[in-house]
């Protein structure tokens, strides 16, 4: 698959097939994709926390919320949750440069589950306090983004702008999750 397709693929996905869950093996290989990718100034200062039993899962998952655009009924049933997780962890004061390895990691591991069969979601919304304490996290050691990651089950796809200029992405009649994007025209603003 070309890669320009694997990044259109790699949509971010809330309803997971809860009955399969990652083994720890899988979450770090997704891992290892990150450790192996571009670092500002290679620093290198992120580490990751990978979740693969059952238990911590549903710990880790009652302290995220996925899909803060959608409706309660829209969101993942009990049933729907992930097979596991990754936590990307780091130093608190990261500097500006240090932040950009989190997008950099997380896209990493993002696309490497989509080209394995997996999807993802990188989550925000996260209790950090909490979660740091459920995963027993060094004081000097903040979370800073945590990916949700299992089987899909649901179908994500790209679509145009809506007719409102909206770009929230919603759940069609289908009950499909619609992910509108700007069109080349408007990424690009000027051409030399």
């Amino acid at each position: 698959m070309k890669l320009k397709e694997l990044i259109s693929r790699a949509r971010t996905c809330r309803r997971f097939k809860g009955e399969h869950q990652l083994s720890s093996e899988i979450l770090a290989d997704l891992v290892d994709h990150a450790r192996l990718s571009a670092s500002a100034r290679n620093k290198q200062v992120l580490r990751f926390v990978t979740i693969a039993d059952k238990d911590t899962c549903e710990a880790m998952n009652a302290l995220v919320v996925m899909g803060g655009s959608l409706t309660p009924e829209q969101r993942a049933k009990a049933d729907q949750h992930p097979g596991g997780f990754i936590v990307i962890v780091g130093p608190e004061n990261l500097d500006e440069f240090a932040v950009i390895d989190i997008g950099i990691a997380a896209q990493s591991i993002n696309l490497a589950a989509c080209e394995a069969g997996l999807a993802c979601c990188m989550i925000g919304a996260v209790k950090k306090n909490e979660a740091a304490a459920l995963l027993g996290l060094p004081k000097d050691m903040q979370v800073k983004l945590v990916l949700a990651l299992g089987e899909p089950d649901e179908v994500r796809r790209l679509v145009e702008r809506r007719d409102d200029g909206s770009l929230t992405y919603y759940r069609d009649e289908n009950d499909e999750h619609c992910v509108p994007k700007i069109s080349l025209e408007e990424a690009v603003i000027i051409r030399k």
